[in-house]
């Protein structure tokens, strides 16, 4: 793929980003970016997970077509995805996001717990809130309750962290500048 193309995706996914930044700040205003709100859900946060996990997704899986045969590309789910990833760029598990003041200034390292064939507890509940959002769990919870700013959080944060790393990849060491986040490469 030729570098021009490249930045091209670069250009449309960081739009998408953006967007969806723009939009967890300004839900800010109801449910503030802090801990002691991790387990606020609520119907905009359905939303926003989903499209920010779908784009995850996307990322990853243009990221991905540099290694996959064609006829492997639709059937590769998130998991190896992320594995592939994570193989061709291991440090991308250690990158961890900061909030930025005044959003409660939380660490989140959203890649950390990909391993093998297990995928994080964000992704984990992104599939619970996708395909089963009006059963409850074995504790008894609803899976749309798991729409959570603490997973919207780990997500949003993957999601900047997976589109800095398709950049530098891309040989662009400049790092896309987040209003709510900033990054921390732990080299």
């Amino acid at each position: 793929m030729e570098s021009d193309e490249r930045r091209e995706i670069i250009k449309i996914y960081w739009q998408q980003y953006l967007l969806l930044e723009k939009r967890m700040i300004e839900l800010s205003d109801y449910v503030a970016i802090d801990r002691k709100n991790y387990a606020t859900f609520s119907n905009q946060f359905i939303s926003m997970y989903l499209i920010i996990c779908s784009e995850i997704d996307s990322v990853a899986d243009e990221y991905c077509k540099r290694f996959l045969e064609q006829d492997k590309k639709n059937t590769f789910g998130i998991t190896n995805k992320i594995n592939l990833i994570l193989h061709e760029y291991p440090k991308l598990q250690d990158w961890r996001c900061q909030t930025k003041f005044p959003y409660g200034e939380i660490d989140l390292v959203p890649f950390k717990k990909f391993k093998d064939n297990e995928s994080s507890d964000w992704w984990k509940s992104y599939n619970s809130v996708k395909h089963n959002r009006t059963e409850k769990d074995e504790s008894g919870i609803y899976h749309y309750q798991k729409a959570n700013l603490k997973n919207i959080l780990h997500a949003l944060s993957a999601l900047y962290l997976l589109i800095n790393m398709v950049q530098k990849d891309m040989g662009v060491n400049d790092i896309l500048e987040s209003n709510l986040f900033e990054i921390h490469f732990n080299q």
